[in-house]
Order: structure tokens, then sequence, then C-alpha cells
């Protein structure tokens, strides 16, 4: 039964102790650790892995099939974890993440490595945003000043660690244990949330995956049509078949029962900021996390440093998270996501600066770290705005909303620099102008004020 604590929506059902809680909460993390580190444990390994297997003209696309899968992962779990449950969707996506993770540890070629990526893309979309969904469902919005913190303290460390461990890896024993380490971590993970989570009741009713599917068909025909290897008629005839699958979408959405994102929810300007928010967090995370270690590696660097060149942004992402919530509450979402991104614009427009002057390498890790402090309370916040306006049926809806958004950002910016056909100082300067552009559109957009606190009142969809 949903229980009102100061106009905040908890579901005591979910848990039947504080030691459960505790122990769904240590489940979810788990989840969460080995999905963020495998988002950028490969930056480092990936110049060992084509050097192996061949295939250095599909660089690109071992990050970017990873992506696309995660944004159809979220975008398919945000209906199946209001429908069906949050475990169901957490263990389905945990399955689907492990299988790929064992399935990449034995690939042969970068065409089948980039294939079970999309196995273990579509599983680790499926999991990051269930574990937030999950978190929001047993802590309040105050509780989650603190909560958040751990959580992204921990998501920080796995992004940390990753590229370290990745160099480390490869330097020490088979490029292969970067996929293989997530199996016992992950069925840890797993065993731990089936004893320990419990779903709170809810109406069973028919769930629409068309809408996902047909948006997530869409997004990878204009993706492949930015590849730079293909023919001038070949890009055009899948950029036009991307587009009338667009079409079809959007006319299936008129008539669906349940959209992908109810259009009230798309009215309120502190939805539309975590939209946008995700999307920009998303560009500036993953475009560095892709070609900050190849600029690295391209001017002699060791793989490992290259890995530790990634710290200084992921520790100042974490550090910024950390305060972050408490930003959002006594300053609304103008204070924390577009005076984060604004932030980040300066430390991106620093770090172009940097490598285009051929400054040392020192100035470009602190430049990372300014981009990450701002970077933390923008990505942390444009989640958990958009969770405190909805109502609790919609939260896993919504916050899939906002991953997918943050998946797709990372997968066009990929694209684009790498269709862009220069070095990896260029690559990397080139990111300044999406962080300006980011921090210039959401400043004016984020609603400044005080939240309320009062949790799925305000736009109430029946």
């Amino acid at each position: 039964m949903q229980i009102l604590n100061g106009g905040l929506c908890i579901y005591p059902a979910a848990m039947s102790s504080t030691g459960n809680r505790k122990l769904a909460t240590a489940a979810v993390l788990l989840g969460l650790v080995i999905s963020a580190f495998e988002g950028t444990v490969v930056t480092t390994a990936m110049p060992t892995i084509t050097r192996a297997l061949g295939g250095s003209s599909l660089y690109a696309w071992v990050f970017t099939a990873f992506l696309l899968a995660c944004t159809l992962g979220v975008m398919l779990v945000g209906k199946l974890g209001d429908h069906l449950g949050r475990k169901p969707a957490f263990i389905g996506g945990l399955v689907l993440f492990l299988a790929g993770s064992a399935l990449c540890g034995v690939a042969t070629t970068v065409p089948w490595l980039i294939a079970f990526r999309v196995v273990q893309g579509l599983g680790a979309g499926a999991i990051q945003p269930t574990t937030m969904t999950i978190a929001a469902d047993l802590y309040t919005l105050q509780e989650r000043a603190v909560v958040q913190s751990v959580f992204t303290g921990v998501w920080g460390l796995a992004n940390v660690l990753g590229p370290v461990i990745g160099g480390w890896i490869v330097g020490h024993a088979s490029w292969r244990w970067v996929f293989l380490v997530n199996l016992p971590v992950g069925l840890l993970a797993g065993g731990l949330l089936m004893v320990s989570y419990r779903d709170p009741p809810r109406a069973r009713g028919k769930v629409d995956l068309w809408g996902p599917i047909l948006a997530g068909a869409s997004v990878a025909l204009l993706l492949i049509a930015l590849e730079p290897g293909n023919s001038a008629p070949l890009r055009l005839l899948l950029a036009a078949a991307g587009l009338v699958i667009g079409a079809v979408l959007v006319a299936h959405q008129r008539r669906a029962a349940e959209t992908l994102l109810p259009i009230a929810y798309l009215r309120d300007r502190t939805v539309q900021s975590g939209l946008l928010g995700g999307a920009v967090a998303g560009a500036l995370l993953y475009s560095n996390t892709a070609y900050v270690p190849l600029w690295m590696t391209s001017h002699g660097y060791s793989a490992l440093l290259a890995g530790v060149a990634l710290v200084p942004m992921l520790a100042g992402w974490a550090l910024g998270s950390m305060f972050g919530v408490r930003v959002m509450i006594r300053g609304g979402m103008r204070a924390s996501v577009g005076g984060g991104f604004a932030l980040a614009a300066v430390g991106a427009l620093l770090l172009a600066v940097v490598v285009g002057a051929h400054e040392p390498i020192v100035w470009a890790f602190v430049t990372l770290a300014v981009l990450g402090v701002g970077l933390g309370p923008a990505a942390s916040t444009a989640t958990i705005g958009p969770q405190s306006v909805v109502l609790w049926r919609a939260r896993s809806v919504v916050t899939s909303a906002v991953y997918a958004n943050r998946m797709l950002g990372g997968a066009v910016s990929i694209a684009l620099l790498h269709l862009w056909h220069g070095s990896p100082d260029v690559q990397v300067m080139l990111i300044a102008p999406i962080a300006l552009l980011g921090g210039l559109l959401l400043l004016p957009l984020s609603p400044a004020g005080r939240m309320s606190g009062a949790e799925g009142l305000d736009l109430a969809v029946e």
C-alpha cells in the first residue's frame, strides 16, 4: 500500500526489514558497478584488441554498438519495469549482460565482438535505469541526497578503475579478462537481489514494445549512415530508411494506448531539462572516454597512462554528484543541471586549448577534472529531478527515458567525431562545442527555484 510521508511516495512493501533494504541496495550497487565498469574498461583495451583481432576500421563501432544497444535496452526496460516489476527487469538485464560478457570474452573477430557487445549493451541498458528506479522506490528524496552520494561514489569508482584496470589487464593478462571479470560479480548481485527485494503490487497490463523497437531501429539506421566507410548512395539509403521508420514511430505513438513517455511529462520543464541533460551528459562522458585515451596513445603514452587520464574527469564526476542533490533541492534544476553543464563547458573549452597548444599533459588532467566536477551534479540531478515530479508508477519509464538519452547522446557524439576525418587531437578539441551548446541550452531551460519534495504529485497522469 502506498504511504505518503511528508508528500513523499514510499513503498514499504518492497522491503520486509532494514537489513533487506541494505542487501537490495548492495545488489543493485554491484549491478551498477559492472555495467559502469564495462562502459570504460574497454577504452584502454581497444588498441590491444584491434591489434589482436584486426578490424581497426571498426574501432568506433565497438563503443557505438554498445551504447546503441544500451539505448534500446533502456527504452525496453522502461516499459517492462513499470508493468512486470523492477526485479524481473533487473534480473533479465543481468542475464543478458553476463551472457554478452561471456561471448565477448571468446570473440575471434571484431565484427563478432561488436555483435556480442550488442547483447551486453542490451543488458547494461536494462540494469542501469532499473538500479536508480529501485533506489527511488527504497528511499525518499531527502534520503537520496545521501544515498546518491554512495551510488555515485561507487559508480565513479567503477568508472575510474575501469580504464586503469583495463590497461593493467592488457599489459599483464589476456584482454579477454576485460569481459570475463564481470561474471562472478554479476552472479553475486543477482543472488542478493533475489533474496532481499520484493516488488510492490502493481496493476498488470499489456506492454507495448513496438515503440522502443521502432525507436531503436530508427536510431540504429541513422547512426550506421554516419559510418565513414559507407558510400554516399548507401548512406543516403540508410538515412532515408531511418527517417521512414521514425515517421512510423510517430504515427504509432499517436495511436498507442501507452506512449514511450506521456505527453504531459514532456511539457514539464523539469522533465525537459532532464532529457536534454541526459543527452549532453552522455555526449561528454562517452566521447571523452572514447577519444581521450586514443589521443594519449597517439602521442606515445602507454595504455595504462591513457586510462589514468580519465581518472580526473570520472573522480570529479563522482565528487560533483555527492552534492548535486543538495544543490537541486536548494536552488532548483537551474543551479544543478544548468550550472553544472556551464562548468563542464568551461572544462571542455580549457581542454581544447591545452590540446591545441600542446601544453604539458598535467594541464589536460586539470581541465578534465573541472569538466567532471561540472558533469557530476548536472548528470545526477538530470535523473533525480524528473523522478521527483512524476507518479510512482511512471518512475521506470521516466528514468529509462533519461538514460536512453544519455546513451543516445554518447552514441551520436562518438559517431559524429569518428566521421570527422581529423587527428585524435582535433576529435578531442571538437568535444568543446558540444559542451558549450549544452550549457547554453540548459541554463535557460532548467527551472529555477527550490524543489518542493512532493514526489509524484505535480504531474498526475491518469
